[in-house]
This record gives C-alpha cells, sequence and structure tokens, in this order.
C-alpha cells in the first residue's frame, strides 16, 4: 500500500518558488551541488546541505554538515522524522514537505504542464527555461564545460498574419515550434519565449557545435510543409548563436550575445544562422 505513495517538496521561496520537486531517490540530497536531487541555488546552502532519507515507512530529514544548519518548524536540526506539511529551510529557501497518494500525483503533473509548457508549441515556457538554464550554467561551470545558446526569430510571420490571418500565424508558430523541439531535443532544452521567438540552450556545445545545430533547425524549417486550410506557408527562421564561457558568464549575457547575432542574421538577409 505504502508504494502508492512519495514524497515531495513544495519549493515556498526562492527563485524556484511555486515549484514541486518529487523525491524519488530513497537518499535524496539536497543542496548547492547541481547533481543533487535536490538542488538549491542559495548561497546560504551548502553544496551538500542535507538529505531526505527513506526509512521504510516514513522519511527523515538529516543535516550532512551544513554551514548554516538545517532547519524543520523553526526549529533547528541534526536528524528529524518528517510530517506532512512540516516547512524546511536550507538557507533562505522555504520549501513544505508532502506525502503524496496517486491522485496528488496526477494533478500535480498536470498542474506542472499547465505552467512550464507552452500549449501551442510543446516547449518550455520561458519562467521554466530560465530556472533550468540556471542549473545548466552551475554545471557548466562547475564540469569546466561549454553551454551552447541559440536565439531563434521566425521570418515572415507579418506577412502570413496580414496575407492570411493571425489564425495561420498561430499555426505557423505552433508548427515551427514543433520542428525546432525535434531537433533540440536531441541536444539540449528549447522554449517558446514569446510570440514567434524560440530559444534552445544546448550543455556542452561550444560555438561551433552550437552553429551546426542552429543550421539544422533553419534547414529543418525550410523543409518542413506549412500548409493549413489548402494554403502553403513559407517561414523563415533567422538564428544568432553564443556559447559560454566563449561569450558570457551568466545567463543574461549569453542570451544577449546570441540575441545580437539573431539580429546581425536578419540584417544579413534573414533565414541564416549567425555568430
Amino acid at each position: 500500500m505504502r508504494a502508492q505513495y512519495r514524497p515531495a517538496l513544495l519549493v515556498m521561496s526562492g527563485h524556484r518558488m511555486g515549484e514541486k520537486i518529487l523525491v524519488e531517490d530513497s537518499n535524496a540530497v539536497i543542496g548547492r551541488d547541481p547533481d543533487a536531487e535536490v538542488c538549491i541555488d542559495d548561497a546560504g546552502v551548502s553544496w551538500e546541505h542535507a538529505r531526505i532519507e527513506d526509512q521504510g515507512g516514513s522519511w527523515s530529514l538529516i543535516d550532512m554538515g551544513s554551514t548554516n544548519g538545517t532547519v524543520v518548524n523553526g526549529d533547528k536540526v541534526e536528524e528529524k522524522p518528517l510530517n506532512h506539511g512540516d516547512k524546511l529551510v536550507f538557507g533562505t529557501t522555504m520549501v513544505r514537505f508532502e506525502i503524496q497518494d496517486a491522485a496528488d500525483q496526477a494533478f500535480d503533473e498536470f498542474v506542472t504542464r499547465l505552467l512550464n509548457v507552452d500549449d501551442l508549441t510543446g516547449l518550455y515556457l520561458r519562467r521554466r527555461f530560465d530556472a533550468e538554464l540556471k542549473q545548466l550554467l552551475m554545471r557548466a561551470n562547475v564540469d569546466h564545460q561549454h553551454l551552447g545558446m541559440l536565439v531563434m526569430d521566425l521570418d515572415g510571420i507579418k506577412a502570413i498574419n496580414d496575407a492570411n490571418g493571425h489564425e495561420f500565424g498561430a499555426f505557423t508558430i505552433s508548427h515551427a515550434g514543433k520542428v525546432i523541439g525535434e531537433v533540440v531535443g536531441k541536444h539540449g532544452i528549447a522554449c517558446r519565449w514569446g510570440g514567434d521567438e524560440f530559444l534552445a540552450a544546448l550543455p556542452g556545445y561550444d560555438l561551433e557545435r552550437t552553429l551546426v545545430v542552429g543550421e539544422e533547425i533553419r534547414a529543418a524549417i525550410s523543409a518542413h510543409h506549412f500548409e493549413h486550410d489548402e494554403v502553403v506557408l513559407h517561414p523563415g527562421i533567422s538564428v544568432g548563436a553564443s556559447a559560454y564561457p566563449e561569450h558570457a558568464a551568466d545567463a543574461e549575457s549569453l542570451f544577449r550575445a546570441a540575441d545580437e547575432a539573431m539580429y546581425r542574421a536578419k540584417r544579413a538577409g534573414k533565414d541564416r544562422v549567425s555568430r
């Protein structure tokens, strides 16, 4: 009977506020380590801060010698059995411990999709993408690895809207997003940034490899047959590429470098990839 239940953490403060984190490991580590099952990007959290341990019928929280300590319901603890609704504090981040049954899990999966996935394209929404990008940058920094970024903007959407109506523009954005998702899914993560603009993050990819993926996306959009209500549509896509650490040390400057490259692609004639 117990197998139907599993613990979860609802983040109540910090940059992941509102996110529900399922605890699936029987000995789940919480900390700043990007490889921790529950990674919390908080300066007050130790690399390996605490762990949630499955006791075979209940769960306990165990501090792992953290610098700032672990707090449960206002009390600093070394080890503490957990109950549904307990409030846990790591650094400045508060989470609520929950024990979920199958109905809870199904509901949370539904809500998580609403909060994180764009209905039109099936790609991440910007908020989820930003959180994932932050984790990818942390891991790239720790492992001394590259991280590629693509900023993409569809060409010709205004003309499609003006000639056929916004339904046709939405159709084009939807199908282009699915094409982008199919290509990027083999390499990293993608999101619809807004309107007809998209982003992708490619862990382990330097600038040259990022440019190759950008060209793969451009070619896939060019080859895709866009047809709606017997009207054939011909969008293109302008793509800008950047990479960590060649161009940037943080997410904002990484985006800015790729965005500037995308505008260079636009100025050079559109439907191309630029660095």
